[in-house]
């Protein structure tokens, strides 16, 4: 895998969510950066929303301290899309499996969805 024409270091962030290096990891999203994500209690009506960085950099302070572990997998990378399955291993040995979609221009994350199933 490589950097496609907008630039965007896939396996760069790959790296950097699976390491939970939460400073590279941030750097890859835009400063206006959207984030849905669709799960149990966020329903289509009513997802999850993260708007700018300072939010998602708050949730993904959240995710490194809950000492999880990430795992990405069937990835498919194009110019200005991404998708792939994430797989979080909670301590207590519990899963959530994630089916993303990021959307990217300028080398950055403009928008990401989510979608959701819990252990």
């Amino acid at each position: 895998m490589k950097e496609g024409a907008s630039g965007f270091d896939f396996p760069g962030f790959r790296r950097a969510l699976e390491a939970q290096d939460v400073d590279a990891w941030l750097s890859f999203y835009d400063d206006n950066a959207e984030w849905l994500e669709y799960r149990h209690a966020n329903p289509p009506r009513s997802p999850n929303r993260m708007t700018g960085k300072k939010e998602i950099g708050a949730f993904l302070g959240r995710v490194k301290g809950s000492n999880v572990q990430l795992k990405m997998t069937d990835e498919i990378i194009g110019d200005t899309r991404a998708a792939f399955c994430l797989t979080v291993v909670m301590e207590s040995g519990k899963r959530i499996i994630e089916h993303i979609i990021i959307h990217f221009a300028g080398g950055k994350i403009v928008k990401q969805v989510d979608v959701e199933a819990w252990d």
